[in-house]
Formats: C-alpha cells, sequence, structure tokens
C-alpha cells in the first residue's frame, strides 16, 4: 500500500511537471496512470480534467472540443463525487462554468464562487485571479473584476490572460 501512495505521488508530481511545460500527452499519460492505480483519487481525476481543459484550448475542429469538453465534464463529475471539497475539481469546474455557453451549463457566478472557494483553500496564482476576474466581468462588476485582476498583475505581472481581463476592464468602465 505505501509503494502505491510513493507512486501515485511520484506520478502526480511528474504529469505536473508535465503540465506545467504544456506537454499535454505526457501529462494525460501520467494522470491516467494515477487514476488506473487509483480509481478513488479525487486529485487523478481532476487532473485529467486539467489535461483535457488544456486540450479544448488547443484543439481546432469544434467536434474535437465538444469531444473533449464531455470527457473533462465527466472527471470533474467523478473528482466532485469522490471529494467535493477537492479545490483542483472545484477550480475545474469553476473552470467549465465560466467557459462553457449558457446552453452547455455555463454559469459565471456559480464560477466566482468555485474560485473564491479555492483560493479561501490556498490556491494564490495569477490564472485563478483572472479567471475570477472575467467571472465579474461577465456579470458587469467593473470594480470586483478590477480588484481580482489587480490581485492577478501583482501575482503575475506578465500573465498574458490577467493582462487581457485589464484591457477588457478598462474599457468597460
Amino acid at each position: 500500500m505505501r509503494d502505491n501512495k510513493n507512486l501515485l505521488r511520484d506520478l502526480f508530481r511528474r504529469g505536473y511537471n508535465a503540465f506545467k511545460i504544456k506537454d499535454y500527452e505526457k501529462a494525460y499519460e501520467l494522470f491516467a496512470e494515477a487514476v488506473a492505480l487509483d480509481p478513488q483519487s479525487a486529485q487523478a481525476h481532476a487532473w485529467l480534467a486539467a489535461v483535457y481543459g488544456r486540450q479544448i484550448d488547443e484543439a481546432w475542429s469544434l467536434a474535437d472540443k465538444m469531444d473533449l469538453f464531455q470527457k473533462m465534464e465527466q472527471k470533474i463529475t467523478i473528482a466532485l463525487e469522490k471529494d467535493p471539497t477537492l479545490p483542483l475539481a472545484r477550480r475545474m469546474n469553476g473552470s467549465k462554468l465560466l467557459n462553457a455557453p449558457d446552453m452547455l451549463g455555463g454559469d459565471p457566478a456559480e464560477a466566482a464562487k468555485e474560485f473564491r472557494y479555492c483560493i479561501e483553500q490556498g490556491m494564490n496564482d495569477g490564472e485563478i485571479w483572472a479567471s475570477l476576474a472575467k467571472c465579474y466581468l461577465k456579470a458587469a462588476d467593473y470594480r470586483k473584476a478590477e480588484e481580482a485582476v489587480k490581485e492577478a498583475l501583482a501575482i503575475e505581472p506578465d500573465n498574458e490572460e490577467a493582462l487581457q481581463v485589464w484591457q477588457d476592464v478598462q474599457e468597460k468602465k
């Protein structure tokens, strides 16, 4: 059992490193191996959802995007069923709610709740603050959007997503 925990921890570490350098194929392989090793691991399912989310961004065809979206949605559901308090699963759910069209269940207000939960749990990076700012921007709450994007830029001054949101907020004010 202890060997499985060490192997799982190693798979997460290596998968995260691949994810960070945008080697999503390698990250997928490692996180899929983690799911196979421990199908009850909410974290493994949430990481697969994260990989699918990034692959959606890179997919060209609508059919590929929809296929990846369905896979991402399934992994988010499984992760949340296994551990509804896991910040990574909640973050992925927030991303889905923010980026999905209304007809596919998009809901920026609910996404904002998920991102705030993650921040309260210690996730503090530019991307999550930029995502929260996007939620507020979609809700036309420009003051909160500006506050959130300032947090994003304080953490990661060169974050492209945050810089774009900053520009969008300034145009709306």
